[in-house]
């Protein structure tokens, strides 16, 4: 249960800073001023990539305990 707390945390804090001007220096603003979806910066691109990837396996791992623990209705 405590891994899951920390997990749901991390994803959390991870939505937050991408509204921080840190991650829109890389991916930039449109016209409305909302952070656009991708970035010019091919390096940023794919270590953003990376990361997303990897944070679906503990999803993956903690998606039957959600059910299970009655976080979500299926």
């Amino acid at each position: 249960m405590y891994l899951v707390y920390r997990w749901l945390l991390f994803a959390v804090r991870l939505k937050n800073i991408k509204k921080k001007e840190g991650v829109c220096h890389f991916q930039g603003r449109n016209e409305q001023g909302k952070m656009n979806a991708k970035s010019e910066d091919e390096t940023y691109t794919r270590l953003i990539t990376d990361l997303r990837d990897k944070l679906k396996i503990p999803a993956k791992k903690i998606e039957p305990k959600v059910y299970e623990y009655g976080f979500l209705k299926s």
